[in-house]
């Protein structure tokens, strides 16, 4: 369910202590509405905080078609249809760069939103409305059952952050350390009368983005033989697994606290308490 469960209970807790109708016959005392402090939370903290964790379920959901783009185009170039003859068939232009750093680009760009509503959420779930008592017992317990289970929901959510911006701050420090490699490598090389004046490649055999730069020490501990760690940051097909899991795992958390919302909005949306107005 995820983010269906939350945008149900999203209508739900519009309608939280909603003033009961006026009377036809005039009532013999004017009465005001008191609202309980759970109905309160639920509209001032609870609600908006929600909101701001399906932002980033649209958001993160948007990310693993663009690592399925920068994967394909390390393989088989910018051309899809390069993929049919396997590994290593360019397109035509030689573009797998530029996809590359479109893909790259549109990831980064997924970050700061994400990385904004999460401080927001842990600002608003911390706030000391939510974590001191309200003076009703069943009250206090209702909220803190709802905080916790959205901190979870968070929490999975930040591990999507994190391998997103992982994945990107690697990426890029592994395009600025190779950045003019191939320039210096020309320029050191001994002057020839004669000689053609060509640009190199860097050697494919000594460059793996995977790595930032670094070549990879033969002595490293494959993260996906080590047990019970299911996830990895290298190459791209593990962390679209890795990603993967994170969107399940938020989702089933979601699906945990719309339960815990959803109750307690229904109880909020009956009668609410009244007292005699002086």
């Amino acid at each position: 369910m995820g983010s269906l469960g939350f945008r149900l209970l999203l209508v739900a807790t519009a309608t939280i202590a909603a003033t009961p109708t006026p009377s036809a016959t005039p009532p013999p005392q004017i009465y005001r509405v008191v609202s309980r402090p759970l109905c309160s939370e639920l509209r001032q903290r609870i609600k908006p905080a929600i909101g701001m964790i399906m932002e980033n379920d649209a958001t993160i959901k948007k990310s693993p078609e663009l690592f399925k783009q920068y994967n394909t185009a390390s393989l088989y170039g910018s051309d899809p249809g390069a993929a049919q003859n396997g590994p290593g068939a360019m397109d035509p232009g030689g573009s797998s760069n530029g996809t590359q750093e479109i893909a790259l680009l549109g990831l980064e760009n997924l970050i700061r939103p994400i990385a904004n509503n999460i401080i927001a959420i842990q600002t608003v779930l911390d706030s000391p409305e939510l974590r001191t008592t309200t003076g009703l017992v069943d009250d206090d317990k209702r909220l803190q059952d709802i905080r916790q289970k959205l901190l979870k929901a968070l929490a999975a959510q930040n591990a999507s952050l994190d391998i997103i911006s992982g994945f990107v701050d690697t990426q890029q420090m592994a395009n600025l350390q190779h950045a003019g490699e191939a320039y210096i490598g020309e320029m050191s090389q001994p002057e020839t009368q004669g000689a053609t004046s060509s640009t190199p490649a860097p050697n494919p055999l000594s460059y793996s983005p995977n790595y930032a730069g670094l070549p990879p020490n033969p002595y490293s501990i494959d993260l996906a033989t080590v047990p019970g760690l299911t996830l990895g940051y290298n190459p791209v097909t593990r962390l679209l697994e890795a990603l993967g899991w994170t969107i399940d795992q938020t989702a089933g958390r979601e699906n945990d606290a719309a339960t815990a919302v959803m109750s307690s909005a229904a109880l909020c949306a009956a009668v609410p308490l009244a007292s005699p107005s002086p």
